[in-house]
């Protein structure tokens, strides 16, 4: 991550109002009423599935209890049957027998037939009407004629008729109740179908507007962290700096809430970044004073000298020596300036610099003029193979200089006197390649994937930030850095930039 780059405003949670949210719910007008909050949307959600589960239960609760009074009807019925096939055994026990103790019998089951009806009746109130008729008039002509007959009529001939009537009537009974019998159990099972259906219906509704629920819930949750996955993935590639803030954050008070937060933590990484990066740079410069004073007192002792002789001689010179030692006086300082001048722009934490186009080989040489002391302290001798034509690339010069100096300086110090150090910037295809190779003692392959890693180091000093923030910076600038390392023979770093017109 860039310790300079521009964070956007993050804009405060906007407090929950009457007025639903555009995108709440596309294409569902009724949606767009819903809580802005997942939780809010949660809670909806529950209610819905326990109206709908509630709405459920008392449809099922309704249809069996009104099942269980079509079962009733069908009891009763049963129950008429028979009581009214008992009436008529006993009656063709009397016929064949002519025994009237069988017709009392038919009478005594003729009561219980009229208390079937009377529960019939308060089971099916739509057919009250045909049961009246056939309580008051079947069961009453029938009884008559059983008491007619049990009033021993003195006539054969009248006992006969009596007889063919009651035969005659106790038909009509049985193909009465038979008729009702067969409606009213056709008319439950229709009515048990209706209630079949309309529970399969509620049931499919419930499904429905389930399914619906869990599509927009899942929507509603995963819409913004979706959001929020994408623009962390664009921060990883260096192509964001922080979370936008579109309408798939805003559609959710936590994903709004979630964003503002991380880009708050965003930011004070920033900050904290920078720090770190000038802190390493710092301590780059502490590695790198030596050479700097050594660098610096060398014209501040010919300053001194030639301003001696001049005052002390100054009357026995002419004019054209006089301005001789002038000019020389001048090219020192000229000399010392430079070098204080590059140590300056190295130092300089350059906040309000942005990534701009820049010759990485004119970078390399300047960086070479940083630490080139260095080389002679430590005995080494180096070799830059700067590029005949600008090297361009789009970065951050101050940040791209110190990962150069870091890793010359650590080239430097992993080899004894006597050292080479190779330097080149290559411009290719699409990319600029800088190399540093070294020959000093090389790194051990199993330490070799652990050197980008953060406070790794084997060296007795040092914060083991170096390489891990260089690393940080040519992935900020979409660029990568290969290391290859042999122990004994040395090691070799190449940075890979993308060159400023493939970008």
């Amino acid at each position: 991550m860039r310790s300079d780059l521009f964070v956007a405003p993050v804009p405060e949670a906007p407090q929950e109002s009457g007025q639903p949210p555009e995108d709440s719910a596309p294409g569902c007008p009724c949606l767009a009423m819903l809580p802005r909050s997942i939780r809010g949307r949660l809670i909806f959600s529950f209610v819905v599935v326990a109206v709908l589960g509630i709405v459920a239960v008392a449809t099922s609760l309704y249809a069996i209890w009104r099942i269980e009074d079509k079962v009733r009807v069908i009891e009763s019925f049963y129950e008429l049957n028979q009581n009214v096939l008992e009436v008529r055994r006993y009656e063709k026990n009397y016929l064949l027998y002519n025994n009237t103790k069988d017709l009392m019998s038919a009478l005594d089951y003729l009561d219980q037939v009229r208390a079937t009806i009377m529960l019939v009746k308060k089971a099916l109130p739509q057919d009250e009407a045909e049961l009246q008729v056939f309580y008051s008039e079947e069961l009453v002509r029938y009884e008559n004629i059983s008491r007619q007959l049990l009033a021993a009529p003195s006539a054969e001939r009248q006992k006969k008729m009596l007889e063919s009537l009651l035969r005659r009537h106790g038909q009509e009974i049985i193909k009465r109740v038979f008729d009702m019998d067969t409606r009213a159990r056709l008319r439950v099972e229709r009515e048990v179908a209706n209630y079949k259906k309309t529970g399969v219906l509620i049931l499919g509704l419930a499904i429905l507007l389930g399914g619906v629920l869990i599509f927009y819930l899942i929507r509603w949750i995963t819409r913004p962290l979706g959001a929020i996955r994408e623009a962390s993935a664009q921060i990883m590639q260096g192509k964001l700096s922080s979370i936008p803030v579109n309408e798939d954050i805003v559609c959710s008070v936590e994903g709004l809430e979630l964003v503002n937060s991380l880009n708050l933590m965003l930011k004070a990484l920033h900050v904290k970044q920078g720090q770190l990066v000038q802190s390493e740079k710092l301590a780059a410069i502490g590695k790198v004073t030596a050479g700097i004073a050594h660098e610096i007192n060398n014209p501040l002792n010919n300053i001194s000298l030639t301003a001696e002789v001049l005052l002390e001689d100054l009357p026995n010179l002419d004019c054209h020596e006089r301005l001789d030692m002038v000019r020389d006086i001048l090219t020192q300082s000229d000399r010392a300036r430079n070098v204080v001048h590059h140590l300056l722009e190295f130092s300089r934490t350059r906040k309000a610099e942005g990534v701009q186009p820049l010759d990485l080989g004119k970078l390399m040489a300047d960086s070479i003029v940083l630490v080139k002391n260095q080389f002679r302290l430590g005995g080494i001798t180096y070799q830059y193979d700067q590029p005949t034509q600008p090297a361009m690339v789009l970065g951050n010069a101050n940040q791209l200089q110190q990962v150069l100096v870091n890793i010359i300086l650590n080239a430097v110090q992993a080899m004894q006197p006597g050292g080479h150090l190779g330097l080149a910037v290559e411009g290719r295809e699409k990319e600029v390649v800088a190399t540093i190779s070294d020959t000093g003692a090389g790194i051990p392959a199993q330490l070799l994937p652990h050197i980008f890693d953060p406070f790794f180091t084997t060296k007795n000093e040092g914060t083991g930030l170096g390489l891990s923030l260089s690393y940080s910076i040519i992935k900020d600038h979409q660029g990568d850095i290969e290391v290859e390392s042999q122990e004994g023979r040395g090691t070799t770093f190449r940075i890979r930039l993308p060159q400023a017109s493939s970008r």
